[in-house]
């Protein structure tokens, strides 16, 4: 008997618009949640581990390949029924005036997140693709606009997930000292440190004082006070600007920096409103 969906309706969907859109790869759409579940399924495992039981309506196969770095049918289960609940709770808030947070959003993320530390597991992981989970995922690391929104709108705590994932790293090497606090709180800027050259791969090799001591450096690089009590607000300021402009925010004038950190503020803060609006 044929398969009505392949695996089930939130899959089958939204592969379909990962094909649709991979043409476009900068329209809203091809960064809405459901397809970006997609993109981060197809680095991990590769397309055609994800794309070949699809073209041949094979479900079976499909979950198979999800469990061949070690990731128990159990969990794989429980992600299947919470991306289609996911789905259908998307689906009806869609038809309300008034949306709400979806309550699957983050645990679908937190099953992603397993998949990835368990490839690591298993296999080498270049860099590279570490950077592009983290960059998909909703995490710090996140450029796209949209996906930055989102990740305010539907989560609690817009940080959960990247602690989440450091959390499972810990766990995966509790030899390295790398301290979970560091990693997740301000004192530690993993976006400026990969502004001057250091990826998370570096500081997992380094001592806690070589990690501080690169802190302290990321501060003199972003021209911010390291002895402010709100130097961790300073620094995220100046890696929008940063972000935003490709150079860092000082102009020689402290009155004036102050001036465009503002500015970079209102006009971040502006974006993200009309994009949330346009979507509510």
């Amino acid at each position: 008997m044929r398969e009505e969906y392949f695996v089930n309706i939130a899959f089958d969907k939204s592969i379909k618009k990962y094909l649709a859109l991979e043409s476009n790869k900068d329209s809203v759409n091809y960064n809405t949640f459901p397809v970006v579940v997609i993109r981060m399924l197809a680095l991990i495992y590769g397309k055609l581990d994800i794309l070949n039981p699809y073209y041949l309506k094979n479900s079976i196969a499909f979950m198979n390949n999800l469990g061949k770095y070690g990731v128990s049918k159990s969990e794989l289960a429980l992600f299947k029924d919470d991306f289609l609940s996911f789905y259908e709770f998307d689906i009806a808030n869609e038809k309300k005036s008034i949306k709400s947070k979806n309550p699957y959003f983050t645990n679908i993320q937190k099953y992603l997140v397993d998949m990835f530390v368990a490839k690591k597991k298993s296999t080498d992981v270049s860099l590279t693709e570490e950077e592009t989970f983290l960059e998909l995922i909703y995490s710090s690391h996140t450029k796209n606009i949209y996906r930055m929104s989102y990740n305010y709108w539907m989560s609690d705590d817009p940080n959960f997930i990247e602690k989440y994932y450091y959390s499972k790293l810990n766990e995966m090497d509790v030899t390295k000292e790398l301290a979970l606090d560091k990693t997740i709180t301000g004192n530690l800027n993993l976006d400026a440190l990969n502004a001057m050259g250091i990826s998370l791969s570096n500081l997992l090799d380094m001592t806690n004082d070589q990690i501080n001591k690169a802190q302290d450096k990321a501060y003199e690089y972003f021209e911010v006070d390291a002895e402010s009590v709100t130097r961790d607000k300073d620094l995220n300021n100046a890696l929008d600007y940063y972000k935003m402009y490709g150079k860092k925010i000082t102009s020689g004038n402290g009155y004036v920096d102050i001036l465009l950190l503002m500015s970079v503020i209102v006009t971040s803060l502006s974006v993200i409103s009309i994009i949330i609006f346009s979507i509510i």
